[in-house]
């Protein structure tokens, strides 16, 4: 029992972590189920989605952008430090989310909805600070040989506050108001920052520069890559104008890591070939997760006629799937090497999409838990191979910053992943269905029109399946080069 209880104690410390990931990623989730009770209050009429859908993308733009910076900050301030302010600025931006429409009477005699969206921002920039400072983190607490599970550990938290954000906002707005959805962050972010302060030690604080002007430029970049990727299945002036913005700050980027003698991520990062192509291999990652995480409920909700809860409650089997994978992935990266299980993953990835790529309007259970396990178990699995190559290399002063690139390029990979995918099956289901006559008073016209609607959009899920089976394939050599590079 000693043995036992010495081997868990280290990642006992990563439990306050841990929780703060969760509760980052499932205020990014949530507001997908509060979000119609979110536009009665602020008078968003259903003909203005693309206003509410700022909502999310607002956050998201945030939880992604900051993270290069918060990562550097964390090297120089401390990772406690600097989780104790993330949270603070997430605690902050909760209460005033919730708050939001009162403040919004006070300054204007309708609602506006501007007032949510800056609160919501403000929110992200504390929960996207999370991922990346729980990483650098664990690379202090624990010993080397314990990481691979440890950044499984993490990883699985933030895919589990993914998965149940919908779930608790569903939850919420069945029992009350929407704005409760942020006011029960108080008690477990206070309960964080209390076990933090009194059971987490303190690191050193170190004497590293911070390239604030390249932080912004990074910021500038990152929002207008989000924004544009947001506006790609409307081809308007948007996407054009933050299109020109991302390669004018691009440029700006490539000038400033040139001339300046710091830069926002540091040089050796950036000239290690086994954190770029660790960061490769976890973009391709993030665009085949985001494939099965929105394509999983919104088939069940749509073609298949089931409830949100009933699709929330489907891809939940996949999360649990994807917890036990990363603790399994971190067991046999610190037994064996990360090769084998990064391979492993890839496998189960491509065997869960393939066998998925086969559903039908008919698709029962076993079937169905059985499919979504081996996907849940390979993206899990994968994660802590990816991590620990990525980290590998990487010195005490620089695990903040290479953190939070690492979660960075993930990120990225949902973000044009989930636009990418959008605008191709909007396009592909008009295709399908553009031959279609209009509603018939014939019931015999009318069946026939709603057997080949539900056909087409089974195709087209079909089909996103599929796509996630090509972008597994294309990671599988990425991801066999990144495990062979000797050090």
């Amino acid at each position: 029992m000693k043995k036992i209880y010495s081997y868990f104690s280290d990642y006992v410390l990563l439990l306050p972590f841990c929780a703060g990931v969760f509760l980052g990623a499932d205020d990014q989730t949530k507001v997908v189920t509060i979000l119609p009770q979110i536009m009665i209050d602020f008078e968003i009429p259903v003909t203005s989605l693309d206003i509410a859908s700022w909502l999310i993308t607002i956050y998201l733009i945030g939880y992604t952008a900051i993270m290069p910076l918060t990562g550097r900050l964390s090297d120089k301030f401390g990772f406690r430090n600097l989780f104790l302010a993330s949270l603070i600025i997430f605690l902050i931006g909760s209460i005033l989310t919730a708050l939001s429409p009162e403040i919004s009477k006070i300054f204007h005699r309708e609602p506006n909805v501007n007032w949510i969206l800056a609160t919501r921002f403000i929110q992200s920039i504390g929960g996207g600070a999370l991922v990346p400072i729980s990483i650098a983190a664990a690379g202090f607490l624990l010993p080397r040989r314990k990481l691979p599970i440890a950044y499984g550990i993490i990883g699985a938290s933030a895919e589990a506050g993914g998965v149940f954000g919908p779930l608790v906002g569903g939850f919420i707005t069945q029992i009350s108001s929407w704005e409760w959805a942020f006011w029960i962050n108080i008690p477990p972010t206070l309960l964080i920052m209390i076990s933090l302060i009194i059971w987490i030690p303190k690191n050193k604080v170190q004497n590293i520069k911070i390239d604030y002007l390249g932080s912004f430029i990074f910021f500038i970049i990152i929002s207008s890559i989000t924004i544009a990727c947001a506006q790609i299945s409307k081809s308007n002036s948007l996407l054009i104008l933050f299109l020109i913005a991302s390669i004018i700050f691009i440029i700006f980027g490539v000038l400033r890591y040139k001339s300046g003698s710091e830069f926002i991520v540091p040089r050796k990062i950036i000239k290690d070939k086994l954190f770029l192509i660790s960061n490769l291999t976890h973009f391709f990652i993030g665009i085949g997760l985001i494939i099965a995480i929105i394509t999983v409920p919104v088939m069940a909700e749509t073609i298949m006629g089931a409830s949100p809860l009933e699709g929330g409650l489907r891809l939940l089997r996949l999360t649990i799937a994807l917890s036990i994978g990363a603790f399994l992935g971190g067991i046999l990266t610190e037994r064996i090497n990360s090769k084998i299980p990064l391979m492993i993953g890839f496998i189960l990835i491509s065997i869960g999409f393939y066998f998925m790529y086969g559903w039908g309007l008919d698709i029962k259970d076993p079937s169905m838990t059985i499919h979504l396990s081996l996907l849940g178990l390979g993206f899990g699995v994968c994660i802590s191979p990816i991590t620990y190559c990525a980290m590998k290399n990487i010195q005490d002063t620089e695990r903040g910053s290479a953190s939070s690139i690492l979660t960075l390029s993930r990120m990225l990979g949902m973000t044009i992943g989930l636009s990418s995918l959008t605008a191709w099956g909007t396009t592909r289901f008009s295709q399908l269905t553009s031959d279609l006559e209009g509603f018939s008073l014939d019931p015999l016209a009318q069946q026939e029109l709603t057997d080949v609607t539900l056909n087409s959009g089974l195709q087209v899920f079909q089909e996103f399946f599929l796509i996630g089976l090509i972008i597994c394939i294309i990671s599988i050599p990425i991801g066999y080069i990144m495990t062979s590079i000797k050090n």
